[in-house]
């Protein structure tokens, strides 16, 4: 493919933008099910969910790049905490429910096929109710994570190996885990309050860092069954978790080195508690490995 054909699959993307704006329209944890806050501005949804409220805006609008270290990275645009929390066991798992419709032949609605991207899960221990917390002060570490998987068959290796966008950690939520997101909380993290933030995010926008698109969301939970003589995993700030020389942030979704994937999505390390329970190649770090 040509450097010209190339340009066009870069305009054809950003053409693609208003398909690609999505929220957590509901979440399982503990054996029961919960609305997320899929509404365009903040307001209590009367549903007793513990999804926090936020201003996304219609059309749920994502989270751009030039906000990385904004508090809007966060849980997403103005948001602030449920006055509710959900119980979730340790060990247990947790699946997030994306808004999308249709399918990549047309139709779409709620994400886009030119989008692709990684998938990130974090925690961070609140110091009492979550209710109450101050989200700036909230210190998350990453429990799971999916980024760029590998380059299979199909449009995820369309033009020359230096053109192919690859199979990313959004593309197996979307495309093939009926838009299911599922991540593991970890059993040797101590019972008590925390939020849950989890994202989808798309670099199909190439240029500055600005054009990147988040969708973060977050949740209170409180685990139970936890080991309480562990210590809490080290966390950052939320609007410390990127930064703009972050390779993925850098990353040339339409021409970069060949064959090149990524394990590990932006931001810290995986947790040691998350690393230990889901083992080291074969962790559980995309959708499919836990569909049920």
């Amino acid at each position: 493919m040509s450097k010209l054909l190339n340009t066009g699959a870069l305009l054809a993307a950003l053409l693609s933008t208003a398909a690609g704006h999505t929220a957590v329209e509901e979440w399982q944890v503990g054996g029961k099910t919960y609305p997320g806050f899929y509404a365009g501005s903040k307001q209590d949804p009367g549903n007793d969910s513990p999804a926090w409220w936020t201003n996304q805006g219609w059309g749920y609008q994502p989270v751009y790049g030039d906000q990385i270290n904004n508090p809007d990275i966060i849980a997403h645009m103005d948001a602030s905490p449920s006055p509710y929390t959900a119980k979730a066991p340790a060990g247990s798992k947790v699946t997030f429910k994306w808004h999308h419709t249709g399918t990549c032949d047309g139709g779409e609605e709620g994400w886009d096929c030119s989008h692709h991207g990684w998938t990130s899960t974090y925690l961070a221990p609140c110091p009492g109710d979550c209710a109450d917390v101050d989200k700036t002060a909230l210190e998350f570490f990453k429990i799971d994570q999916s980024s760029l998987i590998d380059y299979r068959e199909g449009r995820y290796s369309q033009g020359a190996p230096q053109e192919q966008t690859g199979y990313w950690g959004t593309d197996a939520i979307f495309y093939d885990n009926d838009n299911a997101q599922s991540v593991t909380i970890p059993q040797d993290i101590p019972s008590g309050n925390y939020v849950l933030r989890t994202e989808v995010v798309s670099i199909h926008n190439n240029g500055d860092v600005a054009n990147r698109q988040f969708w973060p969301q977050a949740f209170n939970i409180k685990v139970t069954g936890g080991d309480d003589s562990a210590q809490m995993p080290a966390g950052k700030k939320g609007t410390e978790l990127y930064s703009a020389d972050d390779e993925l942030l850098q990353w040339d979704l339409y021409w970069h080195e060949a064959d090149k994937t990524f394990a590990d999505a932006p931001g810290p390390a995986l947790a040691e508690c998350a690393s230990m329970a889901a083992g080291s190649k074969a962790r559980r770090s995309h959708a499919r490995d836990f569909s049920t």
